[in-house]
């Protein structure tokens, strides 16, 4: 460890202000490491501490921390979710919540197969991500040995403002077996209940659904549900096809047209996934509730379909 003894603590302090340990030390022909071991022995904060910014080497640039390049940092807005407080953001937290992912180093990231790849690509806009937008080829087997090959729209970023914003609202890593409902869902049911509906539910012709690998997070769905409606959604499990995992479900048939009046009701925001909505409107409000027959009743209780009802519905 270099002796830097002619340095003094105010010196220091008052450099690390505006500098990284790495400049400091190249403006003293020592390693950085030196420097950072002198400021730590006096108490003293880094700049990054002291900023909340980075120091990008070679250029030295100040950079917002935990953001990938200047063009990320000046456009991404990692404070979207410090107050949820709109339904549109409550829309984004139920879709994170079902369908996104949050890594131990905050890194974010939501996938969905092309065809509702415009659910993606309406978040990246809404934080500012779009230069973090992919599409991209996947190929793997099935749990039931059938190779798959999936077209997706992705976007993946690291923020670690907003992985701590989005902690608070439930959603961390490995969430999918102790997920539970994001505070902001008691503020804007709608809007959070539409999010998940469109990250990981289905509407179908004769029925709709939620699913979630937690089945705390079905109960609790099922009772917000019921409170706001009057409406008892049934709940079942199954074995999903693709990983063999354990999956909950809460499910709406004919009789329960009224929880997707009132999730797609003007009070729930503007944010949706148009395709949803579409056979939302097609199937539940443009024909008569008699038009299909309910052919799943109380059937659907507590144990998975007869495998043609299963996947009758199309997500």
């Amino acid at each position: 460890m270099a002796r830097l003894s002619f340095l003094t603590p105010e010196w220091l302090a008052a450099k690390a202000a505006i500098a990284s340990d790495h400049e400091i030390g190249q403006e003293l022909g020592v390693d950085g490491a030196s420097i950072r071991y002198h400021r730590r022995k006096h108490g003293i904060p880094s700049f990054t501490e002291l900023t909340g910014q980075m120091k990008v080497k070679d250029s030295w640039e100040p950079r917002r921390r935990g953001v990938h390049t200047r063009a990320s940092s000046d456009n991404l807005l990692v404070d979207y979710f410090d107050n949820v407080d709109t339904p549109e953001k409550a829309y984004w937290i139920g879709v994170l919540a079902t369908d996104g992912c949050v890594s131990e180093n905050s890194r974010i990231s939501l996938s969905q197969v092309v065809a509702d790849g415009v659910l993606v690509d309406h978040f990246a806009t809404a934080v500012g991500a779009q230069m973090f937008l992919k599409t991209r080829t996947v190929e793997n087997q099935g749990f039931l040995g059938k190779d798959k090959t999936k077209i997706q729209r992705v976007v993946r970023f690291t923020s670690k403002q907003m992985g701590s914003a989005l902690a608070r609202e439930g959603i961390t890593q490995r969430k999918t077996k102790t997920l539970a409902l994001s505070p902001c869902s008691s503020r804007y049911p709608q809007g959070y209940l539409r999010g998940c509906l469109d990250g990981d539910g289905s509407v179908g012709k004769i029925n709709f659904h939620f699913s979630s690998g937690s089945e705390s997070w079905i109960d609790e769905a099922r009772d917000l549900i019921a409170g706001e409606t009057g409406k008892s959604l049934a709940k079942y499990r199954r074995i999903s096809s693709s990983t063999g995992r354990e999956v909950f479900v809460l499910q709406g048939v004919r009789g329960d047209k009224a929880v997707l009046d009132w999730i797609y009701s003007d009070a729930g925001g503007p944010a949706r996934l148009e395709r949803k909505y579409k056979r939302y409107l097609d199937y539940w409000v443009n024909k008569v509730s008699s038009y299909w027959k309910d052919k799943v009743g109380a059937r659907a209780l507590v144990e998975a379909l007869p495998a043609g009802l299963a996947s009758a519905s199309i997500r």
